[in-house]
């Protein structure tokens, strides 16, 4: 497993960050994700899609797997 942070900083941090969250969980922005990662990664790697998420730390984990 590996880990990405993405940190906002700044007036409106705490909204950004919630916006940003929403965006992705139930906007739209993890169907583009998904696709462009699957596009460029390995040949033989799958990303899935969210596989778990945390509304309070606001954490999400996206799967991804091997394809033969």
């Amino acid at each position: 497993m590996k880990k990405v942070t993405v940190t906002f900083v700044g007036d409106g941090s705490d909204e950004v960050a919630q916006a940003f969250y929403t965006y992705f969980v139930d906007g739209g922005l993890e169907d583009q994700i998904i696709d462009t990662l699957t596009d460029n990664t390995a040949a033989n790697i799958e990303v899935e899609g969210i596989m778990d998420i945390n509304n309070d730390t606001l954490d999400i984990a996206i799967q991804s797997k091997m394809t033969p």
